[in-house]
């Protein structure tokens, strides 16, 4: 029997560990295989860092469905309650600060353990979230549902990545990330939802942080969210939903970032078919900086969109509309910004081997420069991936994306565009063990010389998870 490859992966266990199929939710960005996450405007599964030290996107699965074992073992990799899991990595990369001049290599080693835990037993953690310091909210597209048939849900994960760097020890340093879910559903389609994940991490380094080139800029951030689903009939169904996004910077020099944002969002839904939705979505974001009071801002959001699974080959997940951006402080000239909101994702499976995946992303975002107000983001991803044999397979992602800043006045334009390419072989050696060699190409061209980059990089990990 052929192997039935899904996600969970040691990586995807924090970033992409939901595989939807059938109809999704109207308002989650997901397809059959595949819940499109961006994170720092790279859509994640063609980002060059991850939090698990191993390339992002659809991986093989370390445990195969076919494999006969008891789904209420305590460990079992069928089913169970806990699941521990440690990936060991490597990466070499040509240009460790990414700039554009006197360049450094570096190899950099990656232990990661981390344990998760779910209630009923399951298979793949249930949540799905990966914040976005620039995304108004903290969060760039909305949290798939997992109502399920059960009373309630409860899942609680936590990591460890230690990071080692050749080049100066003084850079090593530790990710941490908590998060877990709760969620009780009762009799006639009325679901409540407490999500909240807590990381301790770093932006990636870059000519564009606001402190010296190699300074780490670590953080703490903090996603909340309070979500209440109501089906109030065969056609017709709502959503409420409350969040918090905190983020906080190590360093003095970066406290101009700080900030807390309180969104609220209000979604109306018409079930037209079994395989289509229809919605209406409406989102308030307030944006308030500890420091920089001058960027205090409102978000209002209107979207239009639908879910459709056309045949077993297709799915399309789209939601468009308009983004309003309001500043509150009256001497900011041209205070009011305002554009395209958009979000889509287009799966095709071509074969049992071969299938390609399309994910889009335009929104207003926070500025992660001094110099800018906020900034346009258009972000496009093309996945690939195919299955060699039941063993191996190969994953290519190739991501452009588009950041227009909004400079103050008086600064210098500054528009960037930004390529990425990365193909994997990853390779199941045992039911619980997986090895996977990738490379990336990395490149950014701006309008501002300055922030221009090339860089290249190898990976090689070895990863385990029961």
């Amino acid at each position: 029997m052929k192997h039935q490859y899904r996600v969970i992966t040691l990586s995807s266990l924090l970033i992409l560990p939901t595989l939807a199929h059938g109809t999704a939710e109207p308002f989650d960005i997901s397809i059959d295989n595949l819940n499109v996450i961006p994170q720092n405007k790279i859509l994640l599964a063609a980002a060059e860092t991850d939090v698990m030290g191993q390339s992002a996107g659809t991986t093989p699965s370390l445990l195969p469905e076919d494999d006969q074992i008891d789904a209420d073992n305590l460990f079992g990799t069928e089913g169970g309650y806990f699941h521990p899991f440690i990936s060991i990595s490597g990466e070499y990369t040509d240009n460790l600060y990414n700039i554009d001049t006197d360049k450094t290599n570096n190899f950099l080693t990656r232990i990661t353990p981390g344990i998760w835990f779910s209630t009923p037993s399951a298979k793949e953690p249930p949540l799905n979230i990966d914040p976005s310091n620039t995304a108004a909210g903290g969060l760039q597209l909305a949290l798939p549902s997992t109502k399920g048939f059960d009373r309630f849900n409860a899942y609680l994960l936590g990591g460890l990545d230690f990071k080692f760097y050749s080049e100066d020890s003084d850079l090593n340093d530790t990710d941490a990330l908590l998060e877990g879910l709760f969620q009780y559903n009762l009799r006639g389609g009325l679901s409540f939802r407490l999500v909240d994940r807590f990381s301790h991490a770093q932006d990636q380094f870059d000519a564009g942080s606001a402190t010296a080139v190699n300074n780490l800029r670590r953080y703490d951030s903090n996603v909340a969210l309070l979500a209440a689903d109501w089906d109030f009939s065969e056609k017709f169904a709502a959503k409420a939903e409350y969040s918090n996004f905190w983020l906080s910077y190590d360093e003095d020099i970066d406290e101009w970032l700080n900030r807390i944002d309180n969104g609220i969002s209000a979604y109306a839904i018409y079930k037209y078919s079994i395989k289509t939705d229809f919605f209406l979505e409406y989102r308030y974001v307030d944006v308030s900086y500890d420091t920089a009071t001058a960027k205090d801002s409102k978000d209002n959001f209107l979207y239009g969109g639908i879910t459709w699974d056309s045949t077993e080959k297709t799915s399309l997940s789209l939601k468009a509309g308009y983004q309003d951006k309001q500043y509150k402080e009256d001497i900011l000239t041209e205070s009011d910004r305002n554009g395209l909101a958009l979000e889509m994702a287009v799966d095709y499976q071509y074969s049992t081997k071969t299938s390609l995946t399309l994910a889009l992303s335009h929104k207003i975002e926070e500025s992660d420069s001094s110099l800018a107000l906020n900034k346009k983001v258009f972000a496009s991803t093309l996945y690939y991936y195919q299955d060699f044999t039941d063993r191996l397979k190969g994953v290519c992602a190739f991501s452009y994306y588009n950041d227009n800043y909004d400079q103050i006045p008086g600064t210098p334009d500054r528009t960037d565009d930004h390529f990425f390419v990365k193909p994997s072989l990853q390779y199941t050696l045992k039911d619980w063990l997986m090895a996977e060699l990738s490379y990336s190409y990395d490149t950014r061209n701006s309008k501002d010389d300055f922030f221009d980059y090339d860089t290249n990089t190898i990976y090689l990990s070895l990863n385990t998870a029961l």
